[in-house]
């Protein structure tokens, strides 16, 4: 398999030629997130080292980390100096502690196996299932460990064959569904926070998940420019709006965000009566009218499924 020739190559000294002969010796990827400098020196939290940032955010950092019988984990810290007053703040914590307990309960959810505050330096945490690594999957080196998100997935691929993207939307919509049937939202799916974790892909990034009814006190301005409907986030079907953008993206490509009748990359292989079906299925997902959109995620995954059952009963 590609991948894992690729993955050897950085191992054992070279990737196979199509002719059988080895090519030169290749380099090892460059150490991950060179410049990423944490916005705050790393905390102690109890029975973890936290090794590097991996990432950030407007609220808070992601560490990767390592329990005592080296487990490798990610944390994610968030810091009251990110929000201008207490109340978002107190209203992030309430929604990671009513979102933890159902994070172990369905697998298209990543799992928070913490929380935690430190109180004198401001700021508290929460503990998670850590990503496949985008190179070596569950073989982590923290020197070079790069997160497998579904944004890494389309910088390196492009696009996704459609039967591909077919499943990765009916794992999200299920997921998606079990939230919003706990009275649970989102607000803000994108490429960046859909991780894989052992190969499936996860809803992640989990600070703006809230019940519904909180949602009404925040600021429209939430969410990630692109992915929000023109009404707002906050709602389920905004939900399922930015759901719909996402798999516009992974299927279509990145042009097809702002204009539908944007080129698409040919993939060897692929259909394109099947594509141009799906294509049709995901645009209501992400109709600007919300009149014209799915009005829940179930409306949208009853249209997933019919369009699978559809694509078994063609060629495989």
């Amino acid at each position: 398999m590609a991948g894992f020739d690729k993955i050897r190559s950085w191992f054992s000294g070279g990737a196979p030629r199509e002719d059988g002969s080895e090519a030169a010796p290749a380099a090892l990827p460059p150490p991950a997130s060179e410049g990423l400098v944490p916005a705050h020196p790393a905390p102690a939290i109890p029975n973890l080292r936290l090794l590097r940032c991996i990432g950030r955010g407007a609220y808070g950092e992601v560490w990767l980390a390592r329990n005592e019988i080296a487990v490798h984990l990610a944390v994610k810290l968030i810091y009251r100096d990110s929000f201008a007053d207490r109340g978002p703040y107190e209203r992030e914590y309430r929604g990671i502690l009513h979102y933890t307990p159902l994070s172990r309960t369905h697998h298209g959810l990543v799992q928070i196996l913490h929380v935690g505050r430190g109180q004198e330096a401001g700021f508290f945490y929460y503990v998670m299932e850590l990503a496949d690594c985008a190179h070596a999957g569950r073989d982590i080196d923290p020197d070079f460990y790069v997160p497998r998100t579904l944004a890494h997935e389309l910088d390196t691929r492009r696009r996704l064959p459609v039967r591909e993207s077919l499943v990765l939307a009916l794992e999200l919509s299920e997921a998606l569904s079990y939230l919003h049937s706990r009275q649970l939202i989102h607000r803000d799916i994108k490429p960046a926070n859909i991780i894989y974790v052992n190969g499936v892909a996860k809803l992640a990034d989990i600070g703006l998940v809230t019940h519904v009814a909180e949602a009404r006190r925040d600021p429209k301005h939430l969410g990630t420019e692109g992915f929000v409907p023109p009404e707002g986030p906050g709602t389920p079907t905004a939900d399922v709006y930015s759901l719909g953008k996402v798999l516009t993206e992974a299927c279509l490509g990145h042009a097809a965000l702002k204009d539908s009748t944007a080129p698409v990359t040919h993939v060897e292989g692929e259909d394109s009566a099947e594509r141009a079906a799906f294509a049709n299925v995901i645009r209501i997902a992400c109709d600007d009218d919300v009149q014209r959109r799915f009005k829940s995620v179930q409306e949208f995954q009853a249209e997933l499924m019919a369009l699978n059952d559809a694509f078994r009963s063609r060629k495989s």
